[in-house]
């Protein structure tokens, strides 16, 4: 049976009525929940006596009040998603039981934020260690559950939870896709059916970035521009950027090795979308 909270106090009295030893995985979501938040969930519930979800839509990192405004909602489907997941509780706090002050200090992120996604999206790195610092400071998990899609967040999260959080473990899992090997993302239910077909060349040039390098090609610049040769064939992807950088880091290689990853964000169609593929799967 799962339980929904969505004030602070009632949360905090659930979570002190967990006896000492028992482990709390937590899932930060900001909703819209698919098939990629229940594979975090599962590897949760696997690792861990209960498992915690949070709901929160975070307008601390959208770059405009406009995207913040149209990011899907879907409370009671998600509610009833993690019943079905059988998750012990969802968390939907309002924002100001998160931050009660008026005036918020955000944290400032690690040098993993300073380009790509951080330099896209100005800003959008603070507002997401700021909220997840709060949250792991109220949830109280022993282990937090992130999906390796997002990995330049990954890398900034990591780096501010060891600071700040060191006794929670950060689990990182796998991107869970398409049959066609789109990544899994809240942003595709935007997608019209013409741009869904042309947004799965970004799987697929990322693939030929790992099939080049298991072919014998290692420096990065030509691994870079495979990668621009297969989404230039459809006109309507705006590459926003294409990297390759060492793992656990967003620092940039020019050799690439089995420990790198490449990672692309592209836009069809107004709808913003980012993948990243590690060569050690290769």
């Amino acid at each position: 049976m799962t339980t929904l909270f969505t004030d602070l106090d009632s949360y905090s009295e659930w979570r002190n009525s967990i006896p000492f030893g028992k482990t709390i995985g937590f899932v930060p979501t900001m909703g819209a929940l698919h098939e990629g938040h229940l594979s975090l969930i599962r590897a949760a519930s696997a690792q861990c006596d209960f498992v915690v979800v949070s709901i929160y839509v975070n307008d601390l990192q959208f770059g405009s009040a406009n995207d913040f405004q149209h990011y899907p909602r879907t409370q009671t489907d998600d509610v009833n998603l993690c019943s079905t997941a059988n998750v012990s509780v969802v968390f939907a706090p309002l924002k100001s039981q998160l931050f009660p002050n008026e005036i918020m200090t955000l944290l400032q992120p690690s040098n993993a934020a300073d380009h790509f996604e951080g330099s896209d999206r100005p800003g959008h790195f603070a507002g997401v260690v700021t909220i997840v610092d709060r949250l792991f400071s109220v949830v109280k998990p022993t282990h937090a559950y992130f999906g390796i899609k997002d990995y330049q967040q990954v890398a900034v999260i990591n780096h501010m939870s060891s600071q700040l959080h060191p006794d929670i473990s950060i689990e990182i899992c796998a991107t869970e896709r398409e049959p066609d090997g789109l990544a899994l993302s809240s942003r595709n239910r935007f997608l019209s059916q013409r741009a869904r077909t042309s947004a799965a060349l970004l799987p697929k040039a990322l693939t030929t970035a790992i099939t080049n390098w298991k072919s014998g090609v290692m420096q990065s610049s030509a691994l870079i521009d495979a990668v621009h040769s297969v989404l230039a064939q459809d006109p309507t992807i705006k590459v926003q950027y294409i990297s390759i950088v060492q793992a656990g880091s967003m620092d940039q290689v020019q050799t690439v090795g089995s420990a790198d990853v490449v990672i692309a964000a592209v836009v069809i169609d107004g709808v913003r979308l980012i993948d990243n593929m590690s060569f050690a799967n290769a």
